[in-house]
């Protein structure tokens, strides 16, 4: 009796454990990592806010007209190659001062009538090769891993 008492709990955890190890259906619409949240115009310049994870980058890229692979909002894309426009070391003194990212842009002046700001919580302003425009290109093929 005590013997069909445990086989019974046995069978039941193992039922447990083999539908709770089924996978789970994923709330993304895709498995690229990048999306795009908003795009803004100033100017000559786009401005594209883009979300990976918990980070969230802040890109400018030139107005282009041409056909291609136009990026838009809600959409995921595989991947973005960023490059920050200001630069912290160029402007932070050598000795270090208590307050040294004060000295810190949270601007560029991209030409004589386009000024941009930072964000609210953006670290930097960021431009890429992935964009021409709104084109998205993807690098991905480019890179040869060794």
């Amino acid at each position: 009796m005590a013997r069909t008492y445990l086989n019974l709990i046995l069978i039941t955890v193992l039922m447990i454990t083999a539908t709770s190890c089924k996978p789970r259906q994923s709330a993304q619409l895709s498995n690229y990592p990048y999306k795009v949240e908003k795009i803004d115009s100033l100017n000559n310049y786009y401005i594209i806010y883009i979300l990976n994870s918990d980070k969230k980058y802040q890109i400018v890229s030139k107005k282009t007209k041409s056909n291609c692979n136009i990026i838009k909002v809600n959409q995921t894309y595989p991947s973005f190659i960023f490059e920050p426009l200001i630069k912290e070391n160029d402007y932070i003194p050598k000795d270090r001062p208590a307050n040294y990212l004060d000295f810190v842009p949270n601007k560029i002046i991209l030409d004589d009538s386009t000024v941009i700001a930072k964000g609210k919580d953006q670290d930097n302003i960021f431009k890429t090769n992935n964009l021409n425009g709104l084109c998205y290109i993807d690098l991905t093929p480019k890179l040869k891993i060794k």
